[in-house]
């Protein structure tokens, strides 16, 4: 039987794993926030009219977000080198 080459294998340490599962919730929770305001601007005017603290919660979870791709992005690069 052929088994696979070393090569064609992706290999996830532990910290990668627990940042996964701990950055992927606030990511969801995130996209959801975003599509929430979107959807609730465009078919409602009050809405749209009290729009500030809405995108202040988004801006709020924008940083713990990009921080995590970030460290996402860090992670992956330095397994491809």
């Amino acid at each position: 039987m052929n088994e696979p080459s070393q090569s064609n294998k992706t290999q996830i340490t532990g910290a990668q794993l627990l940042i996964a599962i701990i950055f992927f919730p606030v990511v969801v929770v995130w996209l959801t926030l975003a599509a929430r305001i979107i959807w609730s601007a465009t078919s409602n005017a009050e809405t749209l009219d009290n729009i500030e603290g809405l995108l202040t919660a988004l801006a709020v979870l924008t940083i713990p977000v990009s921080a995590g791709l970030s460290k996402v992005f860090e992670a992956f690069t330095q397994n491809n080198d």
